[in-house]
């Protein structure tokens, strides 16, 4: 195999990923709406969020973005957070970090808190609901 074909195989299989993951979410049936965090989690979002996230992002701006995500995986969203933000220190936040900051998200743009903690476990079985 060419060298030149390998970043389009490697595109075709990272494309395929995505669509099991989102087909998994969807298949399940479960997304943010149906309490995907707890509210002890939210909580703690919030504290990392007033302390990382606030300086760049209102609160405004995560009703916007969050559209966007709508019908992909949370698994899907936390890849894009945890590999970009925050701007000043990409990756610099611990696992449970970023988690926690997305369950804050997610209570501040409608979705209700649960019993159970989104993980790294079940966050590619759970869709991003509808933004209210």
């Amino acid at each position: 195999m060419s060298m030149r074909f390998l970043p389009r195989l490697l595109l075709t299989i990272f494309s395929m990923l995505g669509l099991v993951a989102l087909s998994a979410a969807l298949a399940n049936g479960r997304s943010t709406k149906d309490g995907a965090f707890t509210a002890e989690q939210a909580e703690r979002g919030k504290a990392v969020y007033d302390k990382s996230c606030v300086n760049c992002h209102q609160v405004d701006f995560y009703r916007e973005r969050l559209a966007r995500w709508e019908n992909k995986t949370v698994g899907e969203l936390f890849e894009s957070l945890s590999t970009s933000m925050p701007a000043d220190n990409v990756g610099g936040l611990l696992t449970s970090e970023y988690i926690d900051v997305i369950a804050y998200i997610f209570s501040i743009t409608g979705s209700p808190a649960g019993d159970e903690e989104l993980t790294t476990d079940n966050m590619d079985a759970i869709a991003v609901g509808p933004v209210q």
